[in-house]
This record gives structure tokens, sequence and C-alpha cells, in this order.
């Protein structure tokens, strides 16, 4: 072997891999591509979880959906008044908050809000290690505090116990429930009257013959807050054109359009000025394509009026909101109207004798003690157990002067021997420091008008 082939040889032997280092080239390779794997992955992850964090933190719905907290059974109690608020509950349509305040031994705490465009429900606790049975006045304010916004509000339920759900609706009719609204709370204890064992009760005639208010407990505690609404939730609801026009009764009334809300339902109306008579009320109820009936608001406000006449032009009725429906139809099947030529009942307080009374009404008895007199009428019931208003609480004298009842009560009629007239209900109306023999009142309606077939209009 000359020098040229060992050097070839040599060559040879350093191309040729040595035992046991064969694979790791390849082996370096496949844990270069596995590390460029699990960095792309862990990248990706990251990239998932800052978006979640993000809607978490700034999209109130999600942050909703995806919290554990056990209150859904409780907030779904506390709205069981009302089937739309239950429905809305149910979607989980909240928006949750919490904002806590103490004042001399009180707590107050919201934590829930279910709002809409036109509607705020807020739900709140009051508690107390001293005070036994806490009652609130509420006042809401525009968010300067500075004045009332153009909205009515009420409280659901005035008999919670302390630590319970309360809720207070705040309802807009013209206008949009803006950014932000204040609330303020006005607490008393009422714990002291509880061990009296006092029961609400229907005023008494004793009662209606005094109009010395009896002295609340004073105030023990008060609250501020200020309530801000996400606008994803104040912007929910839709409206739909109807422009339909429908004889009731002889009266034309235009049909004009329908909002759907997710608290609840409005149907809007005009009349024509031709009609003899206003409307006050409507029986209706909506039925999907799903033949699923959504009734009219029973708990809260039914329905908004004009301020130019009489008639009630807004009605509200359970949301079809949540429900999947290609087709409404609105079905009529009463109506109640004020005569045009009978908003005035005129009275003779010595004689009883009336021009006209409501349908269905009658003067049961006339009572005079000094200037004060109490009024009982007799009234047929529409439904078992139910009562209607018979008279709007304004009266004339016969000089045109206004007078404002402030108070009056309903009761069940009874036989002589104690058996209860159940067909009839008594509405009781005090006049009190009114020195005349005469009295103009003013009805709520004058009759009752049912359709032979129920008036049907179909929404698309």
């Amino acid at each position: 072997m000359n020098r040229m082939e060992e050097y070839e040889k040599l060559l040879q032997e350093l191309d040729t891999p040595v035992p046991g280092l064969e694979q790791t080239l390849d082996r370096a390779q496949t844990r270069q591509k596995h590390r460029r794997r699990i960095l792309r992955s862990i990248t990706g992850c990251a990239a998932v979880f800052a978006c979640f964090v993000l809607l978490v933190n700034f999209c109130t719905p999600v942050a909703y959906a995806c919290s554990k907290v056990p209150f859904l059974r409780e907030l779904a109690e506390a709205v069981t008044f009302s089937p739309s608020l239950t429905a809305a509950v149910d979607h989980q349509y909240a928006q949750p908050l919490y904002l806590r305040q103490t004042d001399r031994d009180v707590t107050a705490s919201i934590e829930y809000l279910i709002v809409d465009q036109k509607q705020v429900n807020v739900f709140y606790r009051l508690d107390s290690d001293i005070y036994e049975y806490l009652h609130e006045d509420a006042t809401i304010l525009s968010p300067e505090g500075d004045a009332p916004p153009p909205c009515a509000y009420y409280l659901n339920e005035t008999d919670i116990p302390n630590g319970e759900l309360r809720s207070i609706t705040i309802d807009f009719d013209d206008e949009n429930v803006p950014d932000s609204l204040r609330l303020q709370l006005d607490i008393r204890d009422l714990g002291a009257w509880q061990k009296e064992e006092i029961v609400p009760a229907a005023p008494t005639e004793a009662a209606l013959w005094d109009d010395t208010p009896e002295a609340a407990p004073a105030y023990i505690a008060h609250f501020d807050f200020l309530l801000k609404f996400d606008p994803a939730f104040t912007a929910t609801g839709k409206r739909m054109d109807l422009n339909h026009t429908v004889s009731l009764d002889g009266q034309n009334i235009t049909f004009t359009d329908l909002e759907i809300y997710p608290t609840h339902l409005r149907i809007n109306v005009v009349d024509h000025p031709d009609n003899s008579a206003w409307l006050k009320s409507l029986n209706f109820y909506i039925e999907t394509d799903w033949d699923m009936k959504f009734e009219p608001i029973s708990n809260g406000i039914s329905a908004t009026g004009s301020q130019d006449s009489p008639m009630m032009c807004s009605y509200r009725a359970d949301s079809t909101y949540f429900y999947d429906a290609r087709h409404l139809k609105l079905v009529i099947t009463e109506a109640e109207w004020l005569d045009k030529d009978r908003e005035y009942i005129h009275l003779n307080l010595q004689t009883g004798e009336a021009d006209h009374l409501p349908e269905g009404v009658e003067l049961d008895q006339i009572q005079q003690k000094g200037e004060n007199w109490l009024l009982h009428f007799k009234a047929l019931r529409r439904k078992p157990h139910h009562s209607h208003q018979l008279f709007t609480s304004i009266y004339y004298d016969s000089a045109g002067k206004e007078y404002n009842r402030s108070s009056w009560s309903v009761t069940d009629l009874y036989e002589d021997d104690g058996t209860e007239i159940s067909e009839y209900f008594t509405e009781t109306f005090p006049l009190q420091d009114y020195p005349y023999s005469e009295v103009w009142l003013c009805p709520s309606y004058t009759r009752l008008w049912t359709a032979e077939e129920p008036i049907i209009i179909t929404v698309h």
C-alpha cells in the first residue's frame, strides 16, 4: 500500500460515524422540531388566555356566564313576580355588581341589575345585627343628584325579611334608560310595630274619618348609590311597526308599533279624533307561532297614559324577547271605555242622586260626620276575588276647585248573617273637610266591552 492509498483509507475512516453516534443528528433535528411545536402551543394558549381575560373584564355577559357564584337560584326566586324577569335570569341576562355601604349599624348592598333600553330592576339587601325589621323609602335621582329623571319607580315587595333580596323597578316611558342613575334609600326600623303584632289591613271606618296620618318611625340610616349600566344591556330592545287600525266597540284604534325588551313588551296605540270614548284599558294576550301565550303585566305598571287626554296609550305584557318566535299574534278580547260626555259624575250628597255611575256600580250608602263624608259604592267583580278601581283620586266642588283624596278602602261585601257576597266588593271614597252638599267625581271608566269573537292582529 503506497502513501496515496493510506491517505484515502484515512479519509474513509473519518467519513464513517463513530458507533453510538450514528443517530445523533436525527435525534437533534427531531428535538428541535418538537421544541418549536411546544413553543407554538404555549404561545397559542397564552393568546387565548389573554383574550379570555379581556372578555371577562370588559364584557359583562361573558363574565356572568363564566362566573361560578351560586346566585342563580336566589335571584330566580326573587323574580317570581315577573315571568319576563324569570326568563331573563334563565337566559343569564343580568349585570352582577357589588356595591356595599354601612350606616349606623345598617348595611345595604346592591348585587344585581336587570337592565334594558326602557327599564332598570335593582336587586339589593338590607341587613342589621340590631334592627329586626328594616323598611326602605327609595328615591331615584339623576347621576348628579340634583333632579329626578323622567321615570316611574316602585318597590316590588315591601315585606322582605332582613338579609334577603329586595328589588325596585325603574321604568322609563318616552326616554331611554341613561348611562347611570342615583338610588337613595332611607331606612326605618319597623321592629317595634312588629312586636306589637300590628297586622296591616284595609283602613277602618274610623281611620277614613280621621285625616291625621299616623307618625312613622324616624329614619335610622341613609344610603346613596351611583348605579352605572353596561351599554351592552341598555341598548337591548327592538321595535316592530304595526300601523294597523281596528274597530273596537265602534271606536277606531290604531296599533302603531310593538316594542320588545327583555323585561317587558309594549303595545302602543292612538285613537281617532271622532271617537266618542277614551280607551282606558285593554284585555289581550300575545301568542307565538309555538303556541306560547304571554299575558298582560299583572304586577307592576300595566299601562301608561297620555298627558293630553284620559286615554291609556301604551300597554305592557310579558316579554317574548328570549323566545324564537317568527310570528306573533295580538289577541284582543275586551276594552274598557270612558265616554267623553261622562268624564264627571255629579252626586247630590243629601239625596244620593247621581247623573250616572260606571257600569256595574251602585251607590250603597252615604255617611256624614261634620264636614267629612264617606261614600260607599258596591261594584260587580269581573273575576273571583278581584277588585278594580272605580274612581280616580280627584274630585271637584261646584266652583270647579280640585281636591285629592289621600286614602280609600276596598272591602268584601257581606250579608247581615256574615255570609260573603262573593260577586261584589265595596269601595269607600272619603271626602274630608268638604262642607258642601254636592260633588263631582271622576270615574275610572264608564263601561266594559267584550268582543263577540277575539280580534287578532298578526305581527311578522
